[in-house]
């Protein structure tokens, strides 16, 4: 059964119009993974931020915030010892690349995130990671 040539242009019409009405978004992505750091050891990481996950955007002022996954008691159900920390990424020579120098500063479990800022038609968002073990100093 052959479909008529204006019904496949009309969807074809719609499918492009929703992808223009999306808006602007970006990934990151990132030169090294904070495994096997000890507290108090710099994490430097390359960041590299890509409109609609292809073009690499200058111009940003991406961050990491790490925070330390807090642990309940078991008597009260409570959580203790909730820690945040922002650090600014700094435009390198690549072109849309950024570095960060990011410290944990006690051991325990973090959790890590990337603010790509890429506001441009409000597509700024924070991309979310695996949390990291980071040891003791020293261990």
């Amino acid at each position: 059964m052959r479909r008529p040539l204006w019904l496949l242009a009309a969807a074809s019409a719609l499918v492009l119009a929703g992808t223009a009405a999306a808006g602007g978004w970006a990934t990151v992505k990132l030169s090294s993974l904070p495994k096997g750091l000890s507290a108090g050891q710099p994490w430097v990481v390359n960041i590299t931020v890509l409109q609609h996950g292809r073009t690499p955007v200058d111009g940003l002022k991406p961050t990491v915030t790490i925070r330390k996954v807090a642990r309940t008691t078991s008597t009260t159900s409570r959580m203790v010892g909730s820690e945040t920390r922002t650090f600014a990424a700094r435009q390198t020579d690549g072109t849309g690349v950024y570095r960060a120098r990011v410290v944990f500063p006690t051991a325990g479990t973090w959790r890590f995130e990337v603010y790509d800022a890429f506001t441009e038609y409000g597509g700024a968002r924070t991309h979310r990671f695996a949390p990291v073990k980071v040891t003791r100093r020293g261990a």
